[in-house]
């Protein structure tokens, strides 16, 4: 903010960085651009009309009126997370039986999740996740992004790289999760390339099931895929979807190319004693294999928003 004194008149500027938020009472203000400027040119002076002296004060009642918006304080609750991959904060605890549930009836003999690959990597920081099992085994990784009960949208964006141990893997998950304690509800917009129907498919949590897209899946092995889900749900929804709130799948982006979905399933209920977060998850399930096998994939350039 400055003030300059010019000759004939005294201007006024108040500015704001780029993406200063203000939030009161549920109205949120957003500045996206450089500065918001209140300039005000007042031009005093010995003989100052009538009209003048009206003008002058119609500047300064504007001037405090953007300097007192600049003092209000905001609370602006949305998350966003870049380069997750790159630290373990965050990160819980991998899931897996018996001792957690991601599904699958196989028990792991070993897993692992570690930061700071350098190969394969995007930006020489990846983070690899691995498991060992017999078939039917799943891991799941989970971060954990904050709290929001009040978002609608969630985006996860990342690069993903499937080494040929791959092959043997039944479906990669990635998903986004809400778990909002003020409501009680659970929504898990969850996802899968599964590599048996080479079909993307997502998550109807109400009913526990997994159900076909349109959208083909076909990651190759050994080589950088970009990945980003895009997200929503309604905000004043509560059982639009058989007694539930909605949960909408958008649009599926993969290396550039956008796959507008267009699904909807009901989110479900929150178990009781769980607290609100939102954040994603990354899981591998190790298919029909007969023996035991490792499945490792690498993650880079992760970022996650809840808006």
């Amino acid at each position: 903010m400055y003030f300059r004194h010019l000759e004939g008149g005294i201007p006024f500027r108040i500015g704001f960085p780029r993406g200063v938020a203000i939030k009161s009472d549920g109205l949120r203000v957003s500045v996206r651009s450089w500065i918001v400027s209140a300039r005000i040119s007042c031009r005093f002076g010995a003989e100052m009309s009538i009209a003048h002296r009206v003008f002058t004060g119609f500047c300064l009642a504007m001037l405090f009126s953007t300097l007192s918006l600049a003092q209000v304080p905001f609370n602006d609750t949305d998350v966003t997370r870049l380069n997750v991959n790159e630290s373990m904060n965050g990160w819980k605890p991998v899931c897996v039986l018996p001792s957690c549930n991601p599904g699958g009836n196989g028990i792991p003999t070993s897993t692992s999740h570690t930061i700071g690959h350098a190969h394969p990597s995007k930006d020489g920081h990846a983070m690899e996740v691995s498991i060992t099992g017999p078939e039917y085994s799943n891991a799941l990784w989970t971060y954990v992004a904050g709290a929001d009960d009040d978002a609608t949208s969630l985006s996860t964006s990342l690069w993903v790289y499937l080494t040929d141990k791959a092959s043997v893997a039944g479906s990669f998950e990635f998903d986004q999760f809400n778990f909002s304690k003020s409501t009680g509800i659970e929504f898990m917009w969850g996802s899968q390339c599964n590599q048996v129907t080479h079909l993307w498919q997502v998550f109807d949590q109400l009913h526990g099931h997994w159900m076909n897209t349109a959208v083909k899946c076909a990651l190759k092995l050994n080589q950088w895929h970009h990945l980003r889900w895009d997200v929503h749900r309604v905000s004043g929804d509560t059982d639009r979807c058989s007694g539930k709130p909605c949960m909408y799948y958008d649009t599926l982006t993969v290396d550039g190319v956008v796959h507008p979905v267009n699904a909807v399933y009901p989110a479900g209920s929150l178990p009781h004693g769980w607290s609100s977060s939102v954040g994603f998850q990354v899981q591998i399930d190790i298919g029909t294999t007969g023996q035991p096998v490792t499945v490792d994939e690498y993650i880079d350039l992760a970022d996650f928003w809840a808006l």
